[in-house]
């Protein structure tokens, strides 16, 4: 659609049309396309994929879960202000969350990790997840005037091998991530 301005005699007149014209324009966007919910705890993210687990048990389905602890990195002597931080873990859960299949689930837990939960996959699948993950996310990201990196590990764990409550599972993956660094 094309708009015209209008070429009028009074003041008001253009006033008026100059208004009409600004109405049609469309707003802007006040929410990001890739949101990640966040949430403060474990057992909170626990709570949230219950309902998954229960129907994994229930017709016999697989379930994985990954966790991500992303560190935002600083060459010595330099740190980042905590509103960097922050829109850094942002843009780390929104490129999570663009990797991952839209049936997954991706939170933030707490500062800086991150849970993924993959429907429908055992621990091959996850461990390829992982791979992929690793190689995606370690790239630079463009946080403001900054160009920022993040250090990155990861742990999975597959129901029910690594538990059969929600809280349990993530424990399990948060374990084989410390497990993999240390």
């Amino acid at each position: 659609m094309s708009l015209s301005t209008v070429t009028a005699t009074s003041g008001d007149t253009s006033a008026t049309a100059e208004t009409a014209r600004m109405d049609r324009v469309k707003p802007t966007r006040h929410t990001p396309a890739l949101w990640v919910p966040r949430v403060d705890a474990l057992a909170e993210f626990g709570l949230m994929i219950s309902r998954h687990l229960t129907q994994c048990r229930r017709y016999g389905g697989h379930l994985a879960v990954l966790w991500l602890e992303a560190e935002p990195l600083a060459r010595e002597g330099q740190s980042w202000p905590p509103e960097a931080q922050d829109a850094l873990m942002t843009a780390v859960g929104r490129r999570l969350r663009s990797r991952v299949r839209g049936t997954d689930m991706v939170l933030q837990v707490g500062e800086t990790s991150f849970a993924v939960m993959l429907l429908d996959a055992g621990s091959s699948e996850a461990h390829i997840v992982q791979q992929r993950l690793m190689q995606v996310l370690n790239g630079p990201y463009n946080v403001e005037e900054h160009t920022m990196h993040v250090g990155l590990n990861l742990g999975s764990a597959v129901f029910p091998e690594g538990g059969v409550r929600g809280a349990d599972l993530a424990e399990s993956a948060r374990s084989d991530l410390r497990r993999r660094v240390g």
